[in-house]
């Protein structure tokens, strides 16, 4: 009896050439990954991808500080050597982990500049050469005055930066940033911008305060907004409007999230704070800003002040007659999922488009309300609007697919702005008034973050305003960071959709052919 050996089918075939060819990509892959990575080892093709900064000074910092150098010493004509002193021996401070970046930047700065010098002094053996910085003047908040002298302590991981009869004494924390109150761990590093801002004060002679409202219910003043202030140049002074008078060397007031209104002449009360304004603004040089949130309760007094600079607050009336502010929603360019932490828009054309000029970094509003220019406000058809001599500019606004609520209910879905500047133009110059439309934006999360641009905006703004020098673009350098921290909610779903389609749609524009060329063949 013969066997009949029956030969494969043609389908069979390649159902077998197409597992044999399987397992040999498959195969060829292992091999390959296996024979890169022994060749990586031994040759080092690595890719750092870790987020490492150089914590080296960079040019940018030389730049400005050139500037600053060269600049006060043609106005002052005196070049006064700055030092800054070290209150511990050079072998401890380069065997410190965390005094050693701040002597680094020190020395580098020492090395390019021939009018920066450094100096290690131990207070304990040699406390001769110290005294003279021990004796720091008391200055009267109120009246800007020196009333007495106090001794300021030293320690080893102090850092004292003097020029002629200027000094200031610094501690190891003002050069890191820490996660909270928890100062037991940095991470970040901003000694470069701390040196730079306190030695552009120590030369600069314009030392204006800053006077922050403290009689209108004021939420907390962020301390990184205080420090934001400081590194500017400004002194720190708190006012209350209804009593005490603004110091003359004052050019900023500040009101942070006011929940009480502003005091009127209106029969009812004696003094107005709109008066004092008013007299403060008719100064060219002079500036007003207020940080408004979605929560801020409705201020009758200080919003009628607001609309005559060109900027009105948004509000919905309820039937019953109940007026309720905008918070402002734009799920697709928001960092959370609820869409009321958000991106702003830059308005890049006209004047705004040149105050923003160069500025990078997301800026971020959180707990936002609309702002919407006032009734009488012409638009000049750049982003601006004018009444008289007061020309308002839109700095920031939020995208077309922001949306407003009120009362539990989308009412508004037009553009609004977010930050305004509003210009007074007079004899001599030019006053101002800024309304942020989000309080948070001027809080530690925000300012302290190497990502975001807020606290750079901030510098623009003092600067466009009238300071002179400021430390802006010089930003905090984080030690390590596995966070994405700019990815928006939009973004993140197009990423998702992204990777699950996208293999999919590659494994169909291959199957198809294949199954169709096998079905005819």
């Amino acid at each position: 009896m013969k066997m009949r050996i029956q030969m494969p089918t043609r389908r069979t075939l390649y159902r077998i050439v197409t597992v044999l060819l399987t397992v040999l990509v498959i195969v060829t892959l292992i091999l390959a990954n296996t024979l890169v990575g022994k060749l990586a080892n031994r040759y080092g093709w690595y890719t750092d991808l870790r987020g490492e900064t150089d914590y080296a000074v960079s040019e940018y910092c030389y730049t400005i500080l050139g500037t600053v150098l060269q600049s006060t010493a043609e106005q002052t004509r005196t070049a006064d050597p700055i030092e800054i002193i070290f209150c511990q021996t050079e072998e401890n401070l380069r065997a410190d982990a965390t005094m050693s970046f701040i002597y680094r930047t020190a020395t580098d700065l020492a090395n390019r500049f021939d009018r920066i010098g450094v100096r290690c002094v131990d207070p304990v053996l040699d406390p001769v050469g110290v005294k003279a910085y021990r004796e720091t003047p008391v200055v009267d908040p109120k009246t800007g005055e020196v009333t007495d002298t106090a001794l300021s302590p030293l320690y080893s991981t102090s850092v004292i930066i003097s020029c002629g009869t200027y000094h200031r004494i610094y501690s190891r924390t003002d050069f890191f940033v820490f996660e909270g109150e928890d100062l037991s761990t940095a991470w970040a590093y901003k000694g470069e911008r701390k040196l730079a801002a306190g030695i552009i004060r120590a030369v600069d002679p314009q030392n204006p305060t800053v006077c922050l409202t403290s009689n209108h219910g004021e939420a907390y003043y962020d301390l990184e907004l205080l420090y934001l202030l400081d590194d500017a140049g400004y002194k720190l002074s708190y006012a209350d409007l209804s009593g005490d008078p603004i110091p003359a060397e004052c050019s900023l007031i500040i009101t942070f999230n006011p929940n009480k209104d502003f005091l009127s002449d209106d029969g009812i009360s004696a003094v107005s704070e709109k008066e004092k304004l008013d007299a403060f603004l008719s100064v060219p040089g002079n500036t007003y800003l207020v940080f408004l949130t979605s929560g801020t309760p409705e201020l009758p007094n200080l919003e009628s002040y607001l609309s005559e600079w060109g900027i009105s607050t948004a509000y919905h009336t309820a039937p019953s007659g109940i007026r309720y502010r905008y918070t402002v929603q734009d799920s697709s360019a928001s960092l959370t999922s609820d869409g009321y932490t958000i991106y702003g828009k830059p308005v890049s054309t006209g004047r705004s488009g040149a105050i923003l000029n160069g500025l990078s970094g997301d800026v971020v509003f959180k707990n936002a309300t609309a702002l919407l220019p006032a009734s009488g406000y012409l638009p000049n058809g750049d982003g601006s609007y004018t009444r008289g001599s007061r020309t308002l500019y839109c700095l920031y606004e939020t995208s077309d697919s922001a949306v407003s609520w009120a009362n539990g209910a989308v009412v508004d879905r037009n553009s609004a702005m977010l930050m305004t500047l509003t210009e007074q133009t007079q004899a001599g110059g030019s006053s101002y008034v800024g309304v942020v439309a989000s309080a948070s934006f001027a809080t530690e999360p925000f300012l302290q973050s190497a990502v975001y641009g807020n606290s750079d905006l901030l510098f623009r703004t003092l600067h466009t305003v009238g300071k002179t020098y400021t430390p802006e673009g010089l930003p905090v350098k984080p030690f390590s960071s596995a966070t994405i921290s700019t990815v928006t909610t939009a973004q993140k779903w197009k990423w998702t959709v992204g990777l699950a389609v996208l293999p999919a749609v590659l494994t169909l524009c291959i199957a198809v052919p294949v199954l169709v060329r096998r079905k005819h063949s």
